[in-house]
């Protein structure tokens, strides 16, 4: 079987949704503008800056990563007590929850940036490839 038979659509969706939520941690997640007393200035905070917890979102996206690479050169899972599906759809909807409460919560002076939208996306990206592992039956 050659490698375009074995790489299921829920590989595409698991895989480019855990390499952009990965990327997305070191976005930027909110900006901040400071004004005032005749001085001003624009900054940012990335994922990381935010919160610590964007640390296992990235660890989080490193094992789902590392589901789809294993899947598609047919490493032999069955050793495994949880289905690899299970997996994805737990890192994709712990990833989920942290970024929605970052979200909902955080400091006034902040705004939301481009960067949490991004890792919005991508963790129900990685959450709904799990959901269409779990239909191929894997």
């Amino acid at each position: 079987m050659d490698l375009q038979e074995r790489v299921q659509p829920s590989d595409w969706v698991t895989g480019i949704g855990g390499f952009i939520l990965f990327i997305s941690v070191f976005l930027d997640w909110f900006k901040f503008s400071i004004g005032g007393l005749g001085m001003s200035g624009v900054g940012g905070a990335s994922g990381v800056d935010a919160t610590k917890l964007c640390y296992l979102i990235a660890l989080l996206a490193l094992v789902v990563i590392a589901v789809v690479v294993l899947r598609i050169v047919e490493v032999d899972l069955d050793a495994i007590p949880v289905p690899m599906s299970v997996v994805v759809m737990a890192a994709g909807g712990l990833s989920l929850l942290i970024v929605v409460l970052r979200m909902v919560i955080h400091q006034d002076f902040l705004s939301l940036n481009y960067g949490v939208f991004i890792s919005l996306v991508a963790a129900i990206a990685v959450l709904v490839g799990g959901v269409l592992m779990q239909r191929e039956g894997m």
